[in-house]
Order: C-alpha cells, then sequence, then structure tokens
C-alpha cells in the first residue's frame, strides 16, 4: 500500500510535507507509511484517501469498507448527549455542583470553538459532561446565559451528522433556558434554533411561526445585540418563506437582512457569524432552491471566503457545487465538494446534500477516480 500511496502523490506532483499536512499527519508518519514501516488501520487509510483525493480502494487494491474515526465516536456520543439531556430536565430540583462560573465559562468556549471548526465529534464528546454541570451551577442566570448557546452547539452538531429528533431536544433546551432569562435577544436566538430543526425536516410553517414571533418582539429593541439576532431571523424566514414558494415575501425579508447588516457590519454575537457575509452566503442558498444557479455563481463571487468561519465554509462549498452541478460544471462540482470535505469532513461527509450531489454525479455519468473516492467516504454507492 505504501507504493500506491507514493505513486499517487507523485502523480499529484506533491511533496511529502503537503501531502501529510493535507491528512493533518506529521510528515514523518506519512513517510514511514509510504516506505512501509508504519502500518494504517481503517480509520487513517480513509484520511490519506481524502487527501490525495482518491478512492480508499486506490490505495488499498482490495475490497474495504471506509470507516470513519471521528464520526463514529460523534454517533457515539450523540447517544450519549441525547442521555444527558433526558436526565437534566429544568422542572427537576437544581443539583447543587462543585463547578464554579468561570470554569463552565471556559468549558463553553471550547465546545463552541470545536462546533465553529466543525469538529462535532469533539463538541458532542465534551458537551456529555458540560451539560449535567451546567445544571449544577449556584448562579442560575449565568448558567441559563451559557446554556443558550452551548445548547445552540449541541442542536447544531446533532443536526449535521443527520440527528434531527436529537436535535429537537437540544433546540427545546436552548429555548426553555433563554425563556428562564426573561431575555428577548437570547429568546430570538432560541427561536432561530427551533426554527433551523424544523425547516431541515420541511416544517417551513412552524419554523416561519417561530421566527415571526421572536422577531416581533425584538423589532426596535435597543438591546445590545438585537439587532445581530433580528437581522438573522430576517433571513431565517427568507429561507422559510422560499420553502412555501412565497418568493415575493422571501425578498423582502432578504432586503430587511441586507439593510440591518450594512448598520451593524459583521458580528460575532450569539455565535451567529452575522453581517454581509452570512446575508450574501444565505441569499445564494436561495438563489440555488429557487432555480438561478447563475445568479448564486455571480453572488458567491463577492464572498472572501478564508473570512468565514470553517462551518459557514462548508455550506459555502457545499452550494458551490450543487450551483456548478446546475449549469454542467460537474468537475469543477466534485472539486467543489472535495475543498468542503478538507474544511469539514465530518460535516461534508454526513451532509444530505453532498450526498444527494454526489448522486446526482453519478446519475450524469462522470467517472472520475476523486468522485469514487468521495462516494466511498461518503457511503454512497458508486455502483
Amino acid at each position: 500500500m505504501g507504493d500506491r500511496i507514493r505513486a499517487r502523490r507523485e502523480l499529484r506532483g506533491w511533496s511529502i510535507r503537503y501531502a501529510a499536512s493535507r491528512a493533518g499527519i506529521s510528515h514523518t508518519t506519512w513517510s514511514r507509511i509510504e516506505r512501509g514501516v508504519q502500518r494504517t488501520d481503517r480509520y487513517m487509510v480513509v484520511e490519506l484517501a481524502a487527501a490525495l483525493e482518491c478512492s480508499v480502494f486506490d490505495l488499498t487494491g482490495q475490497s474495504y469498507t471506509p470507516a470513519d474515526r471521528q464520526l463514529d465516536g460523534a454517533r457515539i456520543d450523540a447517544e450519549r448527549v441525547w442521555r444527558a439531556m433526558l436526565a437534566h430536565p429544568f422542572a427537576a430540583p437544581p443539583v447543587a455542583g462543585s463547578a464554579t462560573v468561570e470554569q463552565v465559562t471556559r468549558e463553553s468556549a471550547l465546545v463552541r470553538d470545536l462546533y465553529g471548526r466543525c469538529d462535532y465529534a469533539g463538541a458532542l464528546r465534551r458537551l456529555v459532561d458540560l451539560l449535567p454541570v451546567l445544571h449544577g451551577v449556584t448562579d442560575q442566570r449565568a448558567a441559563y446565559r451559557l446554556m443558550v448557546p452551548v445548547y445552540g452547539v449541541a442542536m447544531g452538531s446533532l443536526l449535521n451528522i443527520g440527528y434531527a429528533a436529537h436535535a429537537w431536544l437540544a433546540a427545546e433546551r436552548c429555548a426553555e433556558a433563554a425563556a428562564l432569562l426573561d431575555d428577548p435577544v437570547a429568546v430570538g436566538v432560541a427561536a432561530a434554533n427551533r426554527a433551523r430543526v424544523s425547516a431541515y425536516t420541511g416544517a417551513y410553517g412552524p419554523a416561519r411561526a417561530f421566527c415571526d414571533r421572536a422577531g416581533a418582539d425584538l423589532d426596535g429593541s435597543g438591546a445590545a445585540t438585537a439587532l445581530d439576532v433580528l437581522g438573522f431571523l430576517h433571513l431565517a424566514r427568507a429561507h422559510h418563506l422560499a420553502g412555501l414558494k412565497d418568493q415575493a415575501a422571501a425578498e423582502d425579508h432578504f432586503a430587511e437582512a441586507a439593510r440591518i447588516a450594512v448598520h451593524t457590519g459583521e458580528t460575532t454575537s450569539w455565535d451567529l457569524a452575522w453581517g454581509p457575509r452570512n446575508v450574501a452566503l444565505w441569499r445564494m442558498a436561495y438563489q440555488l432552491d429557487t432555480g438561478r444557479p447563475q445568479e448564486a455563481l455571480r453572488t458567491a463571487a463577492g464572498v472572501v471566503v478564508a473570512e468565514l468561519p470553517a462551518v459557514r465554509q462548508v455550506y459555502f462549498w457545499l452550494d458551490m457545487a450543487r450551483a456548478l452541478v446546475a449549469v454542467g460544471r460537474e468537475r469543477d462540482a466534485v472539486r467543489m465538494l472535495l475543498a468542503a470535505e478538507r474544511v469539514g469532513p465530518q460535516h461534508a461527509r454526513s451532509s444530505t446534500a453532498g450526498r444527494e450531489i454526489t448522486r446526482g454525479l453519478l446519475r450524469r455519468g462522470l467517472v472520475a477516480t476523486e468522485l469514487r473516492g468521495l462516494c466511498e467516504r461518503m457511503g454512497v454507492s458508486s455502483r
């Protein structure tokens, strides 16, 4: 296998250092694998194939069922997070814990950072322990304020690996914490989370209703970050209205979101990554959903991808792939899918949209080593 890996790397014209950096391993480890000094396991070979943009079969020379160490771990911890949420309802009497607000604040920041980097396995693994601790913090108001973004991370992580029912419970816990805070801004964030899970399952009407109620409470509010959340709720409603086939109303919400974004600029409050870039990303997706791929590509041209957090970059590359398939540029679409996988492998390999794009490319008869390898890693049959 070391010979095959070396041949693939040299075919690309890449140095050992560069190839190893793409796989997330040291150059010495890569060199040892090529020389046959170090064996690989079923997880590492997937990362090597992803780095070389080829099929696992191309490296092993035999039938092989790929596995993903991180996704396997994320799926196990998704069930553990589910049990932790069930075990700690807000209606239960609080159980005093030993953790201080400062300790849980640091851990919450770490979990949010892991999510922003698309490391859902890492986020879920730490959430298993963090959620019970949060419910035991003596300063309950401080705990509730931390719970809103933390349960938001739980919702997003679970949803992005395909656990919609688990994500709904996390969104509900987020809403309960926000209600106990009695803060309309936090309630707006929670409403956006509930709406996201609803829209994911195609329930656009209820999703829009969540955002309408929260938006009405925030409209005209002078609270800090209220405009950021209000703008985000306008984007969400535009998406829901597109799903309900009301493009005129959707355009009105996009216009209002854009106006607010110009006023606020780029912000990081509540992990929304709110601002003009976010508006452009949502508009790009909206243009694709309404059958305008050329307009989506023009919108994408104005987005500075490097300035986006990793989780947003993955959505951008997946939407680029959708747009390029729609305009008949299939090979370029494969490159976009591979870019999404490099930025967020757990996200890209779990993505329903990503799988549908790869299936569509296969139906079009595209034959490419890179596509075959991607299908393996996504669990899509390439036969």
